[in-house]
């Protein structure tokens, strides 16, 4: 496949953390974290499936080093190669006076004047090495997460509606934001319960002042709750798509409206709404796209 008739958005990264877990990022992107790439490739698949009409879509897939390698996702779930890696280059670092060497009065031999091993005094030191193994410490224990208040544990809708009302915002969505967790580890990345606190996270973002990132986090819910198996025509998905549109007609920054807009009528295309919905994104991302085009960015 031409890898250039692939459209550079969406983007997704699939970015592999140190416990080998893999984390997805991108417009509609599940929340959590994957176990192996497989799967991460498989969510952004699924997400490639929902675009209308449905087509491959652009990733990278980025190792612990950094190292970003380019792919392409198809809706079937296959990866494929889409140019050589990039890594990230490395800055030297500069040593404090702590963590200068003592002055030495020896001389250190050059490298290319330190003596080679011959194959049998390699053999040798290999056995050694076997026979006096360096011990390796114990691993330490896990620690099991901090269980929450049990006003939360009790009733986390009240205990968020209740920390909004009072202002601490960042202390609600934290709420939410665990609740979220809790839905992943009980009922998978895909399920109507994620989908539920992902959309109290969104209601939570617009009473902040933040539209674009309620208009991301509502079209997220609406996804998950198409890949939970709710049908496009379901209440619940479409009161997901209309609030996601609601907020984005108070996003005033002209890209990322113009990317969230291209995302919502992706979205419109399969849930129409009502009045005209998916006529209304075409007639601003039009005006958007002119004002992009004279304003020559």
């Amino acid at each position: 496949m031409d890898t250039t008739a692939v459209p550079a958005w969406p983007l997704y990264r699939l970015t592999a953390a140190p416990d080998g877990t893999i984390a997805v990022t991108g417009p509609a992107a599940p929340a959590g974290t994957f176990t192996d790439r497989a799967s991460a490739v498989d969510a952004v698949a699924q997400l490639a499936a929902v675009l209308r009409p449905p087509r491959a879509v652009r990733a990278e897939a980025v190792d612990e080093d950094g190292t970003a390698w380019p792919l392409t996702i198809h809706p079937d779930g296959t990866a494929t190669e889409a140019g050589r890696p990039t890594r990230p280059r490395k800055k030297p670092r500069k040593r404090s006076r702590a963590e200068e060497p003592a002055p030495s009065h020896e001389r250190i031999p050059a490298a290319d004047e330190r003596p080679v091993l011959s194959g049998v005094q390699q053999l040798f030191a290999q056995a050694h090495a076997r026979q006096n193994p360096v011990p390796t410490p114990a691993p330490a224990p896990e620690l099991e997460p901090a269980p929450a208040p049990a006003a939360v544990q009790d009733d986390p809708h009240r205990a968020v509606s209740e920390a909004s009302q009072a202002g601490r915002h960042h202390e609600a969505a934290a709420i939410a934001a665990a609740c979220e967790q809790a839905a992943i580890r009980s009922h998978g990345t895909q399920s109507t319960e994620v989908a539920h606190w992902i959309e109290v996270r969104a209601f939570l973002a617009l009473q902040q002042g933040a539209p674009d990132r309620a208009c991301q986090l509502w079209l997220q819910g609406a996804v998950v709750r198409i890949q939970a198996g709710q049908p496009a025509e379901h209440p619940e998905v479409v009161e997901s798509v209309d609030r996601a549109h609601h907020a984005w007609h108070r996003v005033s920054d002209p890209a990322s409206a113009r990317d969230l807009g291209i995302e919502l009528l992706s979205l419109r295309s399969r849930v129409s709404g009502k009045g005209g919905a998916r006529a209304d994104v075409q007639r601003r991302l039009a005006r958007l796209s002119d004002e992009h085009a004279r304003d020559g960015v």
